[in-house]
């Protein structure tokens, strides 16, 4: 798999010097940055997965394999642990390899490795994938012909974007693995390699179910024979079925898990005159057919129309389904790929930086008090200050600093959904170009350097950082 990513990205022109990219104080900048927040943050999610991925070790070692899940269930609450295993035995598989080596470590030394460390270790493997992600990123867009400049500095956009680098770097959620194949996979497509496309999601689905709302459409765009189109879907199962048989009744509670999971796509419902319809499905349904309908004038065409189907398909997932801040990672490569063919790329950014806005203000909202400062409570910091932010009660929460700037929780939502929107209007492929060119006319000015550092000082610097910091300084009356 390396090696076919590595000949992927050489074909796709990854790796040739484009001129206009960043520079290397700007990697450098972005490197110390991605390892201070690899070891200074961490959210409870992924100590729970480290300590899954040491049971899976010991379970396998005592013969236990397939008894894995109820094992979990069983033993996790006596970690502390509010959640058992509920995703597929790849994910744990994948977390158990990475976590081996500290695993023999503690046999051979005769000690424990501690959560922080476990949680710590467990974030640099989702970093990798985000890494990956930032370099298929680029690759597509030089399959797409974003321009020299743009496809420098794509892997840029991807890494900066306020979400992604939240989500996986800062969070350390691993929704990156599952949107690494994805596009992976879409580098194939974008060939009219349908075999290997189909397989490769078919390895992105087993870590997040996400990618087979994606695939029905392109699927029926590159595949107007509905019996082979049926095809390339069942092929895509070629991992998902056999590893859910495997451990069918045996799961713990991971099969209530999943149903929560699965009932948020009917709770925002179309109201039909005798029953009401699943809103999110519907749509889906109408991209489908639109999918199936749709005769691309030439390959490159259909590439375009590709990409734009992948933001309308996660456009409407988030405009329509309750979502966990760590999907939104799904959407960010598909806001950048479609922004940088536009002639306006000025109002990708600016978009762009409204929707990471919203973002953040609607987490202080939804998520109080789990997603700001008590991150700190998982890292470094907290262990060389022995402040925990969490223990301090009747800390506020920015949250509760958003509340005194007037109407902004009003307007968070209307930033978050309004350039969603905008994506799925003005984006629309009409003929050769898109409805936003076809107003637009010439090309205007950009500076993607501003651009991809402005949205993210601006977004997750001005509306996570510093009031994160202002709730932790305060909570330790150094304010």
């Amino acid at each position: 798999m390396a090696k076919v990513f590595k000949n992927k990205i050489k074909a796709a022109g990854g790796s040739s010097p484009l001129a206009g990219g960043p520079v290397r104080a700007e990697y450098l900048i972005l490197l110390l940055g991605a390892v201070f927040c690899l070891l200074a943050f961490a959210h409870p999610d992924i100590v729970e997965t480290a300590r899954h991925g040491y049971i899976l070790i010991r379970s396998t070692l005592d013969g236990n394999f397939l008894g894995f899940f109820e094992d979990v269930y069983d033993r996790v609450y006596g970690y502390g642990y509010t959640n058992a295993a509920h995703y597929n035995i790849l994910l744990y598989l994948l977390y158990a390899l990475w976590e081996l080596p500290l695993y023999l470590i503690e046999r051979i030394g005769g000690f424990v490795f501690t959560d922080l460390t476990l949680s710590l270790w467990a974030k640099w493997l989702s970093a990798g994938f985000y890494l990956g992600c930032g370099l298929l990123t680029g690759a597509l867009a030089r399959r797409l012909g974003c321009g020299e400049t743009g496809c420098r500095w794509a892997p840029f956009f991807f890494w900066l974007n306020p979400i992604s680098f939240f989500t996986t770097l800062i969070m350390g959620q691993y929704d990156s693995i599952c949107l690494f194949f994805l596009l992976l996979a879409l580098l194939y497509y974008l060939d009219g390699k349908m075999i290997p496309f189909s397989l490769i999601m078919g390895v992105g689905m087993v870590f997040k179910f996400f990618p087979i709302f994606l695939l029905l459409p392109l699927v029926l765009l590159a595949e107007k024979r509905l019996l082979r189109a049926a095809g390339y879907v069942l092929l895509s199962l070629w991992l998902y079925l056999p590893t859910s048989l495997l451990f069918w009744g045996r799961t713990g509670d991971a099969g209530f898990f999943n149903q929560l999971m699965i009932e948020r796509l009917f709770a925002q419902v179309f109201p039909g005159g005798v029953k009401d319809a699943s809103l999110f499905l519907l749509s889906l349904a109408l991209v489908c057919v639109a999918a199936r309908l749709w005769q691309p004038a030439d390959r490159a065409a259909q590439n375009r129309g590709a990409i734009y189907f992948g933001l309308v398909v996660f456009s409407l997932l988030f405009l329509f389904v309750y979502w966990h801040p760590q999907w939104l990672i799904l959407l960010a490569p598909f806001t950048l790929l479609t922004g940088l063919q536009l002639r306006d790329k000025a109002l990708f950014a600016l978009t762009e930086g409204l929707f990471c806005i919203g973002f953040f203000v609607l987490l202080a909202a939804l998520y109080p008090g789990q997603l700001e400062a008590n991150l700190i409570d998982g890292g470094l910091i907290a262990l060389l200050c022995g402040f925990s932010f969490s223990a301090v009660q009747g800390a506020r929460t920015t949250g509760f600093y958003f509340s005194l700037i007037p109407y902004l929780n009003e307007l968070a939502p209307i930033l978050f959904y309004g350039p969603l929107f905008a994506g799925l209007i003005f984006k629309l492929p009409v003929g050769k170009a898109t409805l936003a060119d076809r107003l637009c006319g010439d090309e205007r000015r950009f500076s993607p350097r501003l651009a991809c550092w402005g949205v993210f000082v601006v977004g997750l610097g001005g509306f996570w950082a510093a009031p994160t910091l202002f709730s932790w300084l305060k909570a330790m009356g150094v304010l």
